[in-house]
Formats: structure tokens, sequence, C-alpha cells
């Protein structure tokens, strides 16, 4: 599927966004850039993400793979390591861990070696780059000055504790850059769904009392903004999201029909205030098979509380 031959509501974006930034005006903690890769393969009860960040010149890396297929979650960490502003994504090394520009904002090789978890893989873009700031109100501030998502294909494999899978299959990746105050976020989700034929992305954020939307829908190889969103779900005994149905409305005037369920859970330490409950998904786009990644943010005290009064949840 050829990224020339799609056609958008949204600005074109350009390519240099998709390196490190110099963040070197921006105040402590906002200096700040991430990515992130997200792969889903219900199939065979598989998912992994990697995930590596640097903030102030520190930068790190970790890789988590759970799921059915594996006996529990394994989890690796590069920990805190300097590395110079030259260093760019288009050749990121910190330990075991490489990610290597191919063509910015379309294709990347990504390759981790830690003692638990070998990943090698090559990401291709489905469609181009989301922007954040494509939105009329732009990136919420306190996560970012901008961030991106982006939809597409990984193949490669994956060895966990000696086995070797196959992930040829859709991934989902994330870029973002600038203050990070992940506590101002009282609750908010992150929802992905690709199938071959279609892609649906949205985050929702409450925070300050308020909620912010942003996202796109890609399909007919034609990209919108979302511009509303029906969502329900149902959760387990220990308040993890299990299925997530959503309608989704977009600039073009179009309705999206997504249902999801979740083959696994687990969680991500990013923040003391924060708790990051993952849920892996088998994924059905008006109806075409698919997979993505559903994220729900929790404050901690709030979810150590509400998880004992989840029956009251309909």
């Amino acid at each position: 599927m050829a990224l020339e031959h799609v056609t958008s509501d949204l600005p074109s974006y350009p390519v240099e966004h998709g390196n490190r930034h110099n963040l070197t005006d921006q105040p402590s903690g906002g200096r700040r850039e991430a990515l992130a890769y997200m792969f889903s393969k219900p199939e065979i009860g598989l998912a992994a993400f990697v995930y590596t960040w640097v903030e102030d010149g520190v930068a790190a890396a970790a890789v988590k793979v759970c799921g059915p297929a594996v006996d529990a979650d394994i989890e690796e960490r590069i920990p805190d390591t300097e590395v110079p502003d030259s260093m760019d994504f288009y050749h990121w090394k910190i330990g075991g861990f490489e990610h290597c520009i191919d063509e910015p904002l379309v294709s990347v090789d990504l390759n981790f070696q830690g003692e638990k978890i070998q990943l090698n893989c090559r990401f291709d873009a489905l469609h181009p780059t989301y922007p954040a700031s494509a939105h009329p109100k732009g990136c919420p501030p306190y996560y970012g000055l901008d961030r991106t998502e982006q939809h597409g294909t990984a193949k490669g494999s994956l060895t966990v504790a000696g086995q070797t899978f196959d992930l040829d299959g859709f991934c989902q990746r994330d870029h973002s850059w600038g203050p990070r105050v992940w506590g101002l976020n009282q609750h908010y989700k992150w929802f992905h769904a690709t199938t071959a034929e279609s892609a649906v992305f949205f985050f929702e954020m409450q925070s300050f009392g308020q909620v912010s939307l942003r996202g796109y829908v890609f399909k007919d190889q034609h990209m919108a903004q979302i511009t509303g969103v029906d969502y329900d779900y149902a959760f387990n005994d220990q308040m993890f999201h299990t299925t997530i149905d959503v309608v989704a409305k977009d600039s073009s005037g179009r309705t999206t029909t997504i249902n999801c369920t979740a083959f696994t859970h687990t969680e991500f330490n990013a923040d003391p205030m924060i708790t990051l409950r993952e849920a892996p998904t088998a994924v059905k786009i008006d109806g075409v098979s698919g997979s993505g990644w559903c994220e729900f943010c929790w404050n901690k005290k709030y979810l150590e509380f509400a998880k004992d009064y989840v029956h009251f949840h309909q």
C-alpha cells in the first residue's frame, strides 16, 4: 500500500519530526522524548512492546512480552545511560537496543538483544503519521510539544526464554517529545486498532476536569480527524478492561465501528502517580479482523480504591 496514494483531511507533516528533537530550550522536565512500538498477535496469544525514552541527556529502554503464548510476563530494561546530543533516531543505540530509521515517518529497523528477550524486526507504515498538532487545539501542553501516532506492519522475530515467534503482523508506533507530567492525567484511554484495510487511533485524556480528544480514522485510503467517539467497555474483577466497543465519527463524515476483545493484560510502571493498564486486543473494524492495543491510565490511589467496587460498573 503506497503512502503517496493516501488522501487526507490533515496537513502534511515535516519528515524531520520523525527524528530526535533539540529540546535544549525547554525547561527541566520538558526535555523528554519517547518512542513506543506495540505488537499484538491474538492468533497465537502473544503481545509485546518496545519503549525507549531520553530525558535531559539520559536514555533508557524497556521491552515487555506477555500473553498465553509465554508462561509469565517477561520484562527487560536497559538502565539509564548518558547519550550525546548528536545521537539521533537514525541510529539510536543504548545497551543492547538499536533503533535505525530507514525512511523517516515510513520505515524503521528495531533490534533488542537482552538476556531473556531478543527482538529483530522492521516496521513499515500503512499510512502517513498523525500528529496531535493537527487538531485545532494542538497537543495538550502537559503531555508534549507534539506527539505522533502511526499504524503499520512488523516483520521479524521475537525470542523469549529460548522460544522464537514470527512477528509478521500489525504494529502501532507512538512518538512524543516535550513535557510529560503523567500525574495530571486523572485517567486516559490510548486506543489503537489496525486491519489490512483500516486503522483507528484515539487518545482521550481527562485532566483539570476537562476531556481532550485526539485521533484519526484511516480507511478507503483516506485519513480524517476523529471528531467524536462513543464507547462501551467491560472490566474483570481486577478492573482490567476486557472488551472495548467504539463508534468513531470523523471529519469526512464517516462512521466507523470497532469491536475489541483483550486476549491478555499487563501493567507498566512509568511514574509513581499513575498505573498503566495494558490490553493487547483482537480487533474488528467494520467487521474486518485485525489487532490492536488499548492502554488505560489510572491515578494509583483511585484505582486501588475503585477496583473493590468494580461490580458497580455497568
